[in-house]
């Protein structure tokens, strides 16, 4: 019999986690089956445990899958040099999540719901999650360092508490687009602008 390639591996192991991102978002994490994802990927049995033994494997997978891929969407704006200016930097970085996210079928972003919530009784899960979004507060706090030092935001601004809350409006963002469906990148852009521009500055 021969063998299968890396590169028909790696195909039929996003072909397994897009059906259960698509089973995820129609039916729920726990609802959903192991049987129900097989029958979406139109692989055997065989052929998908052959990939993931369990369904715990299987969301575990899932959420390391769509974290990395954000994540290296992400990095070009995180490495540019010179850096956007904030409200510019959070627009590009929503409309990053927007197209990451939005797939023919579901959206990761609703799929992203259901594992917060599971994180909340999966310890494993939540220290995976814990990694990826500790790492990141950690490159939005070297972001918010290149502001001080081109004087975009003030030098006496704090690296850390800058950090937790952009990233607590990136969350945000994915949050109320989920739910509400009613809030763009653009909007999310003037809105910070908005916020700490005083009265009589020019726009950014």
């Amino acid at each position: 019999m021969p063998k299968i390639t890396d590169e028909k591996r790696a195909l039929r192991r996003i072909q397994i986690l897009e059906a259960a991102w698509s089973c995820f978002q129609k039916q729920g994490l726990h609802a959903t089956t192991m049987s129900d994802i097989i029958a979406a990927s139109n692989l055997s049995a065989g052929a998908v445990y052959s990939y993931f033994p369990s369904k715990d494997e299987l969301i575990l997978a899932a959420v390391k899958t769509s974290l990395t891929g954000l994540r290296e969407r992400v990095e070009p704006l995180l490495n540019a040099a010179p850096l956007l200016p904030p409200s510019r930097f959070i627009e590009d970085i929503a409309r990053a999540v927007t197209d990451f996210t939005a797939r023919e079928g579901y959206d990761l972003r609703r799929v992203a719901l259901l594992g917060w919530s599971e994180a909340q009784r999966n310890e494993h899960l939540r220290e995976t999650m814990q990694v990826y979004y500790v790492e990141f507060r950690a490159r939005l706090a070297d972001a918010v360092a290149n502001w001080k030092r081109a004087g975009e935001i003030r030098k006496t601004a704090d690296d850390g508490d800058v950090s937790k809350t952009l990233l607590a409006m990136i969350l945000g963002f994915v949050v109320q687009s989920a739910i509400t469906g009613d809030v763009s990148a653009q909007e999310l852009a003037h809105g910070l602008r908005d916020l700490v521009q005083r009265e009589g500055a020019d726009a950014e």
